[in-house]
């Protein structure tokens, strides 16, 4: 199974058992659509260090981000156009197959290619697919600071607000 938009992503999750490494998570997951696009978290935790779990950390956890760390596979299908949004984490975006516009407020539009790596500092953006074919993308999200700009601190914007982190504390 390749990194291909439209496959399913293999997730392997390792852990301990009587002291020894094992294999505890091979399984493969289903993106699930929303939002312009299609996703699903392969790996979530809450705190800093991260925890390390014997259980499924993704399952039954529907959030933009964490407040540890979080792991999500996105596929933008052909024509996808995304919308203005902003989340309070440092964003590591690394685009697998396909090419993405990444439009950004002051009005810039930069295009990422298969092998790119973005790195989002809590600002306001959309990613467009304006090809006719899919891309994949794996985004790493770590929850920050909230911005300031000429003394006023931004917040969270663009999504729906049942996805909106309770536990932050500067919001």
């Amino acid at each position: 199974m390749g990194i291909n938009t439209g496959t399913p992503v293999r997730r392997v999750v390792t852990g301990h058992n009587d002291l020894k490494s094992v294999v505890q998570i091979d399984d493969q997951l289903n993106l699930i659509p929303g939002f312009a696009s299609e996703a699903v978290t392969v790996w979530q935790h809450e705190k800093y260090p991260a925890e390390l779990s014997n259980e499924d950390a993704a399952k039954g956890k529907t959030q933009i981000y964490s407040s540890g760390s979080l792991i999500r596979v996105v596929d933008f299908p052909p024509k996808a156009q995304g919308h203005n949004h902003r989340t309070l984490s440092l964003d590591y975006g690394i685009i697998l197959d396909g090419e993405l516009e990444l439009v950004l407020e002051e009005g810039r539009t930069t295009i990422v290619r298969a092998g790119d790596i973005v790195v989002q500092q809590a600002t306001i953006h959309q990613w467009n697919n304006n090809t006719d074919k899919p891309t994949r993308v794996v985004f790493v999200l770590l929850p920050s600071v909230a911005p300031e700009q000429n003394g006023k601190s931004l917040d969270d914007v663009g999504y729906p607000p049942e996805f909106k982190p309770t536990w932050r504390k500067d919001l």
